[in-house]
């Protein structure tokens, strides 16, 4: 996964791409307060793919006993992160990493985690599982994983979705070369995968009871537990 595109400019006008790209973006988020509202309340969540820290505040604002490692390979990204858990009162509950999962201690001390528009970057399937599964060994058992990434639903035909979610994002205000640029992006850097293919690598990393709780448009989030009794790798 490259970390390229990810400079200061991005991490700084990252939220309203965001917005223009998934339609009814705050959903995602509420969702994702809902999965994990009856977590234990001193619970350790760890979150992989940071980036400016939405997914932090929400949890932090809705958890007030939980305390979090966020990790993101972007150093730009983390900055701007690292602004707004100070402005919103909340930095001292979060542990920021510049890296990857894969790097922390393999030791399963975590209630929960959340992937966010991270595993689409990764083209190869061997890599994508990889990454689950690393979060999986991070997870206690019936750990909870809340992973959000662009994909192809069951039955849609994929050139006209990229049509309309084009016209969307035109429509909420992103400057037409920009939305030329994100696409291109999305095809030469992305492929977002197939529904199937999402819930066949979740399977496959030791996940159960996959439920879809978020759709719209190329984005999609599924909630899903760790078996029980998954052992170590």
């Amino acid at each position: 996964m490259s970390e390229d595109i990810y400079d200061d400019e991005w991490a700084e006008n990252y939220a309203r791409r965001a917005d223009a790209a998934i339609p009814g973006r705050q959903g995602l988020y509420r969702c994702l307060t809902a999965c994990f509202a009856d977590l234990p309340r001193e619970a350790r969540i760890l979150v992989v793919g940071c980036g400016t820290g939405e997914e932090l505040i929400v949890l932090a604002n809705t958890l007030p006993g939980a305390t979090f490692v966020a990790v993101d390979p972007a150093a730009p990204m983390l900055e701007v992160c690292h602004r707004r858990l100070a402005a919103a009162d909340q930095a001292s509950r979060v542990r920021l990493i510049e890296g990857y999962a894969s790097e922390l201690p393999a030791e399963r001390s975590f209630a929960a985690a959340t992937s966010i528009l991270v595993a689409q970057h990764l083209q190869d399937e061997g890599e994508a599982l990889s990454f689950f599964q690393n979060i999986a060994d991070r997870l206690e058992p019936e750990g909870r994983l809340y992973t959000a990434d662009m994909h192809i639903g069951l039955g849609q035909d994929r050139a006209a979705l990229y049509r309309l979610w084009q016209q969307q994002a035109r429509l909420a205000g992103i400057e037409a070369e920009l939305v030329e640029d994100m696409a291109r992006h999305i095809e030469s850097d992305l492929r977002p995968r197939s529904e199937e293919q999402i819930l066949s690598l979740l399977q496959q990393a030791g996940f159960a009871e996959v439920l879809k709780p978020f759709s719209s448009l190329l984005y999609g989030a599924w909630f899903a537990q760790l078996y029980g009794d998954v052992k170590p790798r």
